[in-house]
């Protein structure tokens, strides 16, 4: 294995590095929490550079807002957290993956298998092809019958994109339809079934499971006293007929959003292309998220 790109992140005194004010409105202790994350983050992607640099690897270096699927690797490793590696996933199809947690005093980094003081024997095994590899399912999205590029991981949320405002939409979970109203919707893989849908109210999966959650957020269900569909499993299909004129998906986080409006029709099936993970640790996903 020779062909080797490294995803970094940059932290949030580097992202606003323009605004010379943003740490004077903060007050001291959160003043020092970013500035020692900033360090902590940097040392990292220094470290690992060094690293890489001293194998006489081939390697390239790219902040995960520069990504593109053209590009061919033989391994990705990203340096950040969660986020760092939903946004590198984007971009990849069958390539595997590690993390690299840049700072774990404020990042969980579930898909991390390192940080800046274990990478070095991880990063070995994985050049080795020696590193455990875990399949993880993903889900395919399209709009209007055109299937997107961009293979969901972690999870959806279906809302108006207006947060005070009511969401309007007809549900079908395989096969089984019904007209509904509340504050949109979470859909999520088994990868992101301990991220936010859960934090609303679902349940940890399997971490091998290929059905995809679903739960209705806030449901609205006057005058009706509940919905059939408010949440569970669906084994092949999630379909959302939009009613409403300003809709929208955020996938896999803030970043990534596809504007919807009256009539579009969204399908979500899953077993689209897994996610090759290599270190995943699914004891602590489960003693984490028990």
């Amino acid at each position: 294995m020779r062909q080797v790109l490294v995803v970094y992140k940059k932290s949030f005194l580097e992202t606003h590095r323009q605004d010379r004010r943003v740490l004077g409105r903060l007050d001291s202790a959160a003043r020092a929490r970013y500035l020692r994350a900033d360090i902590e983050n940097r040392q990292t992607i220094l470290d690992v550079f060094t690293y890489l640099s001293k194998k006489h690897l081939t390697f390239d270096i790219m902040w995960r807002g520069s990504l593109a699927r053209r590009y061919k690797y033989d391994l990705i490793m990203c340096v950040g957290g969660d986020g760092t590696f939903f946004a590198a996933s984007h971009s990849v199809l069958d390539t595997p993956m590690m993390g690299i947690n840049s700072d774990p005093s404020t990042s969980l980094s579930l898909f991390s298998c390192c940080d800046r003081k274990t990478f070095r024997a991880k990063v070995d095994q994985a050049l080795d092809g020696a590193l455990p590899a875990t399949l993880l399912n993903r889900m395919r999205v399209s709009i209007n019958g055109k299937t997107l590029p961009t293979l969901a991981f972690n999870d959806i949320l279906f809302a108006h994109r207006n947060p005070a405002a009511m969401s309007r939409y007809a549900l079908e979970v395989d096969g089984r339809k019904e007209e509904q109203r509340s504050s949109g919707m979470w859909i999520a893989t088994a990868a992101g079934s301990t991220a936010a849908i859960r934090a609303a109210g679902g349940t940890r999966m399997a971490i091998a499971s290929r059905s995809l959650q679903y739960l209705v957020r806030e449901p609205y269900t006057w005058p009706n006293p509940a919905y059939r569909l408010a949440n569970g499993l669906a084994r092949r299909r999630i379909g959302l007929g939009v009613r409403m004129t300003e809709a929208a998906l955020w996938l896999d986080g803030s970043r990534l959003r596809f504007d919807l409006g009256l009539g579009d029709q969204v399908a979500l099936s899953t077993g689209a292309c897994p996610l090759t993970v290599l270190g995943f640790d699914d004891r602590r996903r489960r003693r984490l998220f028990p």
